[in-house]
């Protein structure tokens, strides 16, 4: 697998050239994250009707290239990254609401949280950021199969890749295609193996070296089976 452009070049390429094509790439990047962003935002309490706006100036901070200026592979993990400055977000406007409510004067405030809290925190971004990718990658996986299946060929496959409980028999499956049993089953052999090199490539952009790929995977696997098992949302 070719090596994709990363959320680093992206976030580089963006705030040091402000081009269209790396713009629209961050826009992107932007639209891929909104949840977990969101998530954190609204688990620090703020009020629901202020989630969403906060959510846009946080990432409009960083399309304008303010925030994530000095963005770099060696900040560690994308994901880490991006939680350390909506960290550095929120504290800045907690700081500016303190000012303005004592008459202009700033002074220095700093977010004081227990561990429990922090953990917590963590852990509901990582499952969001985890299902980004895992949603990212069913989207990208069914734009293929709609080109060579069409809409409805998509709508029994997609089954076959993220339904839970019972699905159809391949028997069934192959009279939706219109194709043998047999050449049903390496269809959705396929498609799953269009998903992995998907899910691959999503993994890849948020990383800063190829050999981080699969430890990135194993993470994202035992984030999302965690959150089945507990059953948190």
């Amino acid at each position: 697998m070719t090596f994709p452009t990363t959320n680093w070049t992206v976030l580089g390429e963006a705030t040091l050239s402000g081009g269209d094509a790396e713009r629209e790439a961050l826009s992107k990047l932007c639209e891929s994250y909104w949840k977990p962003i969101a998530t954190v935002i609204r688990t620090r309490g703020v009020p629901v009707d202020r989630v969403e706006d906060m959510t846009q100036d946080f990432f409009l901070v960083l399309m304008n290239g303010g925030f994530f200026r000095r963005a770099t592979p060696e900040s560690g993990k994308f994901r880490s990254f991006l939680l350390n400055a909506l960290r550095n977000f929120l504290a800045d406007d907690a700081r500016k609401n303190r000012a303005s409510k004592r008459g202009g004067e700033l002074e220095r405030v700093e977010l004081r949280e227990d561990s429990a809290a922090l953990e917590a925190e963590v852990s509901r971004f990582d499952w969001t950021w985890a299902e980004a990718l895992f949603d990212s990658a069913v989207e990208t996986t069914g734009a293929e199969m709609k080109k060579k299946r069409g809409e409805k060929g998509w709508f029994v496959l997609r089954e076959f890749l993220v339904g839970s409980g019972e699905v159809m028999s391949y028997e069934d499956l192959s009279k939706a295609l219109g194709c043998s049993a047999g050449g049903a089953k390496t269809e959705v052999s396929r498609m799953r193996g269009k998903f992995r090199e998907n899910l691959r490539s999503e993994v890849a952009k948020t990383v800063s070296a190829p050999h981080e790929v699969d430890e990135e995977l194993i993470f994202l696997r035992e984030t999302l089976m965690q959150k089945s098992i507990s059953g948190d949302v």
